[in-house]
C-alpha cells in the first residue's frame, strides 16, 4: 500500500510541475499588459522570462521521458527537419507559381536578423519544453491521458491566438476568415508538436519550428498567400505530417508490421493532393471554382452552388464566345456569373458583352468589356458553397455576385 501511495505522490507531482509551467506561460500577457507603454522594455523583457522557464525545466525539473527510445527519436527528429523544410517549399512554390511573392517585413541587417532570433525563440523553445513535459507526464501519470492531452493541446494553441484581430471581425465572413486563416492552423499544429514530443520529445518539435522561423528571418522575399490557400496548407499539412509520423512511430516501435514503402506513399500522395487543391481553389489550373451568392441566374445556378470557370487564355477564346454564353467577370471589386444577351463591336473590331442574368427581367446596366473577363463556366456543383453563402447571407449583394 505505501509503495503504491508513493507512486501516486511521484504521479501528481509531475502533473502539478506540469499544470504549473503552462500557467507560467500566461505570464507573459501579463508582462505585455504591465509594460505595454514601453515597447523596447517588454521586447527584451519576454525573452528573459522564457528563457528563465527553459532554465528551470532543463535544470530543475524532475525528467520525464518520452514513448520512443534513442533511436526512435533520432528518426523522428529527421522527419521534423524534412517535414519542416517540405512545408517551406510547399509555400514558397505556391507564392512563385501564384505570383505572391513580397519583401520580408523583418529587419535583413545581421543586427536585425540577431534580435528577431533572440526575441522570438525563446518563446518558441519554452513552449515546445513545457508541452513535452506536460504531454508525456499526463500520458503516463493519468487515468485518462488523452483527454488531458487535449487539453493541453487546446490550450496551448489558444494562447497563441491573436485575439485583437478576432475582436475586430465586422462579419461572418471575418470570423470564418479568422478562424480559417489565424485559429485552425494553430490548433492542428499544435496537436503536430503534441504527437512529436510524445513520440521523439522536444528536440524534434524544436528544428521543426526553428527551421521555419529562422528562414523567415534571413530570406528577403517571402510568399503572401491568398487567406484560402494559407488555411489549406495551415490546416492540413500538420494534420498529414502528424499521420506519418504517428504511423512511423508505430512501425520503428514494432507495434505494426513495418510498411515504410506504404507509408511514404500515403505521405507524398497526401502532399500532393494538398499542393494540387489549394492551387485548384485559387485559381492556379485553367479551371477553378467560384460560389455563387444571388439567384439572378436560376433556375440554371442558385445561390450556395458552385461554378466551375474556365479561364479564357487568349484573344482567340474571346473572339470565340458567343450569344448564350455563361460568363464569369470582374465589375469593380467583385465578379459577377451572368449570361451573355448581345455581342457588340465598334469600327476596329473591339468586342463588349451585353450581359443579363436567367432569372431577370432586364439586361445588366454595364457593358463588358474583353479585359473583365475572367472565363466561361463549364459546370454546376450544387449546394457545396452553402457555407459561404451564410457567411455573405447580412450583407447587401448585387444579382449575380460570386464570392470568390
Amino acid at each position: 500500500m505505501n509503495l503504491k501511495n508513493n507512486r501516486e505522490q511521484r504521479g501528481n507531482k509531475y502533473l502539478y510541475i506540469g499544470l504549473l509551467l503552462n500557467l507560467c506561460l500566461l505570464g507573459d500577457s501579463i508582462l505585455f499588459k504591465v509594460f505595454s507603454a514601453d515597447y523596447n522594455l517588454i521586447k527584451y523583457l519576454s525573452p528573459v522570462y522564457f528563457i528563465i522557464i527553459i532554465i528551470c525545466i532543463v535544470f530543475f525539473s524532475p525528467a520525464i521521458h518520452t514513448l520512443g527510445k534513442n533511436r526512435i527519436r533520432y528518426q523522428i527528429t529527421g522527419l521534423c527537419i524534412a517535414g519542416s523544410v517540405i512545408y517551406i517549399a510547399i509555400n514558397y512554390g505556391a507564392g512563385l507559381i501564384l505570383k505572391n511573392i513580397a519583401s520580408s517585413p523583418y529587419d535583413m541587417s545581421p543586427k536585425g536578423v540577431i534580435s528577431n532570433i533572440f526575441t522570438q525563440m525563446p518563446e518558441i523553445i519554452a513552449f515546445i519544453l513545457v508541452r513535452s513535459y506536460s504531454v508525456n507526464a499526463v500520458y503516463k501519470k493519468t487515468h485518462h491521458p488523452i483527454f488531458w492531452i487535449v487539453i493541453i493541446s487546446l490550450y496551448l494553441a489558444v494562447i497563441q491566438v491573436n485575439f485583437t484581430k478576432l475582436s475586430i471581425a465586422r462579419s461572418y465572413e471575418d470570423l470564418f476568415i479568422c478562424l480559417a486563416q489565424d485559429i485552425m492552423p494553430k490548433v492542428t499544429l499544435s496537436f503536430l508538436m503534441t504527437i512529436v514530443c510524445l513520440v521523439g520529445g522536444s528536440i524534434p518539435c524544436i528544428y521543426y519550428m526553428c527551421i521555419n522561423k529562422i528562414f523567415m528571418f534571413i530570406f528577403p522575399f517571402l510568399p503572401s498567400l491568398p487567406w484560402v490557400a494559407e488555411s489549406v496548407i495551415g490546416i492540413a499539412y500538420p494534420i498529414i505530417l502528424s499521420m506519418f509520423i504517428w504511423e512511423e512511430y508505430k512501425i520503428l516501435s514494432h507495434l505494426k508490421p513495418s510498411t515504410q514503402k506504404e507509408n511514404i506513399f500515403f505521405f507524398s500522395a497526401s502532399l500532393l493532393f494538398l499542393v494540387a487543391f489549394s492551387w485548384f481553389v485559387v485559381g492556379v489550373f485553367p479551371i477553378y471554382p467560384s460560389v455563387i451568392l444571388t439567384g439572378s441566374m436560376e433556375p440554371l445556378i442558385y445561390p450556395g452552388d458552385v461554378v466551375l470557370i474556365r479561364k479564357l487564355m487568349s484573344e482567340e477564346e474571346v473572339y470565340k464566345l458567343k450569344e448564350g454564353d455563361v460568363i464569369n467577370f470582374k465589375m469593380g471589386d467583385i465578379t459577377i456569373t451572368h449570361r451573355i444577351n448581345e455581342i457588340k463591336s465598334d469600327e476596329a473590331g473591339n468586342l463588349s458583352f451585353i450581359t443579363k442574368g436567367d432569372n431577370n427581367d432586364a439586361e445588366d446596366d454595364w457593358v463588358v468589356p474583353p479585359n473583365d473577363l475572367k472565363g466561361t463556366i463549364e459546370k454546376v456543383v450544387p449546394k457545396i458553397g452553402l457555407l459561404i453563402l451564410l457567411l455573405h447571407k447580412s450583407e447587401n449583394i448585387s444579382e449575380g455576385v460570386s464570392s470568390y
